[in-house]
């Protein structure tokens, strides 16, 4: 690796780690800020609200991570590209492609480290900071959600077991409810699902138990009431912000299992997978426009950076929705723009001129 190589390295590693940091403090504090006027009724201590901060700024290094290495490429090879460093750098015999290899191996490097913070960090740091706005608004501990069996007692005389729980439909699958008196049970209710009915929960499909004179009767539908210990989400919260990867594969899987096809989980969880893609996509597009084009200041290279991932997002945005409404494939969705993109960059990247 030569001297040029390095400086370039160098030069564009720093960047993108002040860039990117910078920006999840920014929108993490905006969040919080976001948060406060929803919150402030209920007296959070300025040590929740810096932990709430802690735990939902990885989450935007997660995302802004793509545009910090478009937006760094762009300042970086611009500004070289403006003092026809480029052009001395092939007048000296050197090829621009072969100079571009090393950022590409950074930027698929780079790839694994957005798929890693959200399978190890994100995830479960943004769990934490649910955890915490719930129990400052409920002064209790919320109950975690679970890809295995889930457990709670809402009322003194009944203990309620969920094989999984799917939020976004308010349905539970395979029911279990052990109805108590005298510290005895008298009645074990089971059921295939579990569903809210606008006013209750309703258990179908399955039967009912008496302990005293060990019955047994099939029934369609029995009211089981209300069970608010199971309401953890709230409308802007999704199952997909607190699942790594592996556990929403898990999920999908136990859905799969249970004759369920949540098309909004799955398009979730190929997106965990299409999105990390992003940053090699960014670097590619980055590469081949410092190429082609002599660029300008560095404020303006940074707002044709943040101009282009805006479009990226809201083409990716629409795509996802398309896939949530089952018009796109739950795989195809989060894939075509990244898809799109790369094509185009690689295009681009092959057709550089020397």
């Amino acid at each position: 690796m030569n001297i040029v190589v390095r400086h370039y390295i160098k030069s564009l590693a720093l960047h993108v780690l002040v860039i990117s940091v910078g920006f999840a403090m920014v929108m993490g504090t905006f969040e919080v800020i976001d948060k406060l006027d929803k919150i402030v009724k209920f007296s959070p201590s300025l040590s929740d609200m810096a932990k709430f901060w802690a735990f939902v700024t990885p989450k935007y290094f997660k995302y802004l991570l793509p545009m910090s290495i478009l937006m760094a490429t762009l300042m970086v090879f611009g500004q070289a590209s403006r003092y026809n460093e480029l052009i001395a750098y092939k007048a000296a015999g050197g090829r621009i492609k072969r100079l571009f290899i090393p950022f590409i191996v950074i930027a698929v490097m780079l790839t694994c480290v957005d798929f890693a913070v959200d399978e190890y960090v994100s995830s479960r740091f943004n769990q934490e900071a649910n955890n915490l706005i719930f129990k400052i608004k409920n002064n209790r501990n919320r109950l975690p959600y679970k890809t295995q069996d889930i457990w709670f007692m809402e009322k003194k005389d009944m203990i309620v077991n969920a094989n999984f729980y799917v939020p976004d439909q308010k349905t539970l699958f395979y029911v279990t409810a052990f109805i108590t008196k005298d510290g005895g049970i008298t009645e074990i209710i089971k059921g295939r699902i579990c569903v809210w009915d606008g006013s209750r929960w309703v258990i179908q499909d399955g039967t009912r138990y008496g302990m005293d004179n060990l019955s047994a009767e099939r029934f369609t539908a029995i009211p089981l009431g209300q069970f608010s210990a199971i309401d953890i989400y709230e409308e802007n919260e999704l199952i997909a912000d607190e699942l790594p990867f592996s556990e929403l594969y898990k999920y999908n899987k136990r859905l799969k299992a249970a004759g369920y096809n949540n098309q909004r989980s799955l398009v979730d969880m190929y997106a965990k997978l299409a999105y990390p893609f992003t940053c090699l996509v960014m670097m590619l597009l980055g590469v081949a426009i410092s190429s082609r084009f002599k660029m300008g200041s560095g404020l303006i290279n940074a707002g044709i950076a943040i101009v282009i991932s805006l479009l990226y997002w809201i083409a990716y945005a629409m795509a996802i929705s398309f896939g949530y409404s089952g018009t796109f494939g739950a795989f195809f969705a989060p894939w075509i723009i990244p898809l799109m993109f790369a094509a185009a960059g690689f295009y681009m990247y092959k057709e550089m001129p020397e």
